[in-house]
C-alpha cells in the first residue's frame, strides 16, 4: 500500500503549482505576439532570449487549447452535481463567452486584437493560479486569521451608513485627485478630452463658439469644427459642467467628484435593493475597480453621464417603492435630461430598461409621476436643439453629422472614419470584444472580473429589479452593435455607463458563491467567505502592484504637457507655438479659447509658418518638435 501523502505536502504543491502559472502567465503576457493583421494570422509565442524558440498556434485552435484549459480549471472548483450538470455547461459557456476572443473568428475587422489576445489568454493562466491557491487555503485551519476576518466583517459591518459614505466620497476625490493631477498632469490627453476642454473653455468665457481665426487650417484639430464657427462637434452638457472647474481654475477636479458621488449613488442603488452589507461590497468594489477610478480621474464626458444615469436610477426605485415618489420623478427625469445632453446615444439605451421597468411596475407608477418625470426630460430636449441651432444653424443638426456626415449616424452604412462598411459581424464583434475587455478592466484580476457575474445569472435568483439590472447592462452592450465605433480607454468605455450593474451583480455573486462553496465544500459558511475574502484580497494585492502602476505608466502624458509649463516658468507673455506632434498639440488646442490670448497653439505646417506668424506680430514664436521646445526668430520660419 502506496504512502500517504501529507496535508501540509499536498498544500505544499498547490501553491508552487500556483507559483508556477503565475510565472508562465507573465511569460505570455511578455512574450505573445501576432504575425499581421490577417484573419488568417498565427499567434506566436516568442521567448527573445533564444532567437530560434518560438511556438505558433493558429487562432482556431489558441481558442480551443483556452477553452479546455479554463473548463478543466472549472472543474477543480465548481464539481459538476448529477442534478446540477445543465447549470454548470450554461455557467462554462457563458464564462468562455466573456473570456474567450471569439470575436476573432468572426469576419470583419479586429476589434484591438493585440491587446484582448494578450489578456484573455493570460487570465485563463493566471486562473489556474488562483484556482490551485483556493486549493491550498482550504485545506488550512486559521484559526486565529478566521476570527481576526470575523472581527473584521463586524467592524464593517457596524459603520454607520453616513460613515461609510462620507468616507468612500473622500476617499475617491483624493485618489482619483492625485492620479488626475500626477499622472495625467491635470489636463486632458484623449483627444475626446481636449475637445471637451475646449468647449468648455469657451463656456467659461461665455460664449458658445469663437469666430473663425486667421488661415483656419492652422488651427484644425481632430472633433473640432471650423467652418462658420469655431466649436467642438459635442454636446453641451459635459462642457458645461467642466466649465465650472475652468471658471474655479480646477477643471481636473470636476470627475473626481462625479466619481465619487457616484459611489455614493451606487451605495444607495444597492441598499435599497439588496440592504447594507451588499451596499457596503458594491461600493468598496466600486472604490477597487482601476476602471472606474481612471475613467474619473480623467476628462472623458463618461464620469459624469455614469453619475446622472444612476442618480436616474436610484430615483426611479424610489419612485417605485413610493418614497417621495413626486420628488423622486423630478430628479429621475433631470437627471436623465443631463445624461442626454452629455451623451445621447447611450442616455437613449439606457433609458430602455427604465421604460421596460415602468410598464412592468404600472401599477406602483402615477399617470402624474411619469408626467413630472417627462417634463425635464422635454426642456433638455428643446435646450440641445436650440444649441444645434445656434451653433449649427439647424436645430436637427447635431454637431457629429455637421462635422462627419450623415454616416455618423448609428446603423450599418459606411464607417466615415475608416470609410468600411459596418456589418452585423462588425457589430458583434464589438460587442464580444467589449465584454472581453470589460473582463479585464474592470478590476485588472489575474482572473475573469466577471466571473462572480456570471456564477449570479446562473445560479442565482432573479426576480424583477434583478432582470432590470441586466438590462441596464444589457441594452448598452446591445446598442453598440449599432454603432461603427470603438475604442478601448482604461477599458471599453463606450459600455462605461453599465459600470453600477455589473459591479451590484458581482456584490451578489460573491455573497452567493460563499453559499455554493459551502455547500460543494461541505464546510461552514463563515470559513468559505474566509476564504473568499482572502482569495479576493491577494487578487486586489496583485491589482495594485502590478496592473494599476502599469495601466497608469501606459497614459502618463509626460513631456507633451510641458509646453505650458515651460512658458510659465520663463515668464513668456505672448508666445505663438507651432506643435509639430498630433498629441502634444491636442493637450495644449484648449488653451486658444479666448482667442486669441496671450498664448496661441498651433499645428506645424512646414513651408506656411511665416504666412501665420505675419499676422501675430508681438509673439514669441517657438517650434515644438515632440522632445523639445526651440525659440526661433520669424525669420526662421519656414
Amino acid at each position: 500500500m502506496g504512502a500517504i501523502i501529507p496535508k501540509w505536502c499536498r498544500t505544499s504543491y498547490y501553491f508552487l503549482g500556483a507559483v508556477y502559472f503565475f510565472l508562465l502567465g507573465h511569460r505570455v503576457q511578455k512574450y505573445l505576439v501576432i504575425l499581421n493583421d490577417n484573419l488568417d494570422s498565427n499567434l506566436v509565442l516568442v521567448i527573445w532570449e533564444s532567437q530560434h524558440l518560438s511556438i505558433t498556434f493558429p487562432l482556431w485552435g489558441a481558442n480551443l487549447i483556452a477553452g479546455v484549459i479554463l473548463f478543466c480549471t472549472l472543474l477543480l472548483i465548481m464539481p459538476i452535481l448529477p442534478q446540477r450538470w445543465g447549470v454548470f455547461t450554461i455557467f462554462a459557456v457563458l464564462l468562455l463567452t466573456v473570456t474567450l476572443p471569439l470575436y476573432v473568428h468572426i469576419n470583419a475587422k479586429r476589434f484591438n486584437p493585440e491587446k484582448l489576445f494578450i489578456f484573455s489568454y493570460c487570465l485563463i493562466l493566471y486562473n489556474i493560479a488562483v484556482t490551485l491557491c483556493f486549493h491550498g487555503l482550504i485545506r488550512i485551519q486559521f484559526k486565529h486569521l478566521h476570527t481576526l476576518l470575523f472581527r473584521l466583517f463586524h467592524w464593517i459591518r457596524s459603520i454607520s451608513p453616513r460613515a461609510f459614505i462620507v468616507s468612500a466620497f473622500v476617499i475617491c476625490v483624493l485618489l482619483c485627485s492625485v492620479i488626475s493631477w500626477f499622472v495625467f498632469d491635470g489636463v486632458p490627453g484623449f483627444i475626446d478630452s481636449c475637445a471637451y476642454m475646449f468647449q468648455a473653455r469657451l463656456f467659461a468665457h461665455g460664449t458658445l463658439y469663437a469666430p473663425i481665426p486667421p488661415e483656419p487650417e492652422f488651427f484644425e484639430a481632430q472633433n473640432v469644427i471650423i467652418k462658420d464657427k469655431w466649436y467642438s462637434q459635442y454636446p453641451p452638457g459635459y462642457p458645461i459642467l467642466l466649465a465650472i472647474g475652468v471658471i474655479l481654475g480646477i477643471p481636473w477636479i470636476i470627475n473626481p467628484i462625479f466619481g465619487a458621488l457616484t459611489i455614493v449613488c451606487i451605495y444607495l442603488l444597492a441598499k435599497e435593493l439588496y440592504g447594507d452589507s451588499i451596499a457596503k461590497i458594491s461600493a468598496v468594489l466600486t472604490l477597487l475597480s482601476s476602471f472606474f477610478i481612471f475613467m474619473s480621474s480623467e476628462f472623458m464626458s463618461h464620469s459624469s453621464t455614469l453619475f446622472f444615469i444612476t442618480l436616474a436610477f436610484i430615483s426611479f426605485v424610489w419612485m417605485v417603492k413610493k418614497k417621495r415618489p413626486l420628488l423622486s420623478a423630478v430628479v429621475c427625469g433631470t437627471s436623465l435630461g443631463i445624461a442626454l445632453l452629455c451623451r445621447p446615444y447611450t442616455t437613449v439605451w439606457i433609458c430602455v430598461p427604465l421604460c421596460v421597468a415602468a410598464i412592468a411596475a404600472r401599477k406602483e407608477l402615477s399617470l402624474r409621476q411619469i408626467l413630472i418625470g417627462f417634463i425635464p426630460i422635454i426642456i433638455a430636449c428643446l435646450a440641445f436643439l436650440a444649441y444645434n441651432y445656434a451653433t449649427t444653424g439647424n436645430p436637427l443638426l447635431f454637431g457629429y453629422i455637421a462635422l462627419h456626415g450623415k454616416g455618423h449616424y448609428p446603423g450599418f452604412s459606411v464607417n466615415p472614419v475608416s470609410h468600411r462598411a459596418h456589418t452585423i459581424a462588425q457589430g458583434f464583434k464589438y460587442l464580444l470584444g467589449n465584454l472581453n475587455a470589460l473582463n479585464y478592466y474592470l478590476f485588472e484580476w489575474p482572473m475573469p472580473s466577471l466571473y462572480f457575474v456570471c456564477i449570479f445569472l446562473v445560479y442565482g435568483k432573479k426576480k424583477f429589479w434583478e432582470w432590470i439590472l441586466v438590462g441596464w447592462l444589457g441594452a448598452l452592450l446591445v446598442g453598440h452593435i449599432f454603432y461603427y465605433f470603438n475604442q478601448l480607454a482604461f477599458g471599453p468605455r463606450f459600455i462605461y455607463e453599465t459600470l453600477p450593474a455589473f459591479i451590484i451583480l458581482t456584490s451578489r455573486g460573491i455573497v452567493l458563491c460563499g453559499q455554493l462553496l459551502a455547500s460543494w465544500w461541505k464546510m461552514s459558511y463563515k470559513h468559505a467567505l474566509n476564504m473568499l475574502f482572502l482569495v479576493l484580497s491577494g487578487l486586489f494585492l496583485f491589482t495594485f502592484i502590478v496592473n494599476f502602476p502599469a495601466t497608469a505608466n501606459s497614459h502618463n502624458y509626460g513631456p507633451d504637457v510641458t509646453i505650458q509649463k515651460y512658458l510659465d516658468k520663463i515668464n513668456v507673455k505672448h508666445a505663438l507655438i507651432f506643435v509639430e506632434k498630433n498629441h502634444t498639440y491636442g493637450v495644449h488646442y484648449p488653451f486658444n479659447i479666448p482667442f486669441p490670448g496671450p498664448r496661441i497653439y498651433v499645428k506645424s505646417r512646414d513651408g506656411n509658418n511665416r504666412r501665420l506668424a505675419d499676422k501675430f506680430q508681438g509673439y514669441q514664436y517657438f517650434i515644438h518638435n515632440g522632445k523639445k521646445i526651440t525659440e526661433v526668430s520669424i525669420d526662421e520660419l519656414q
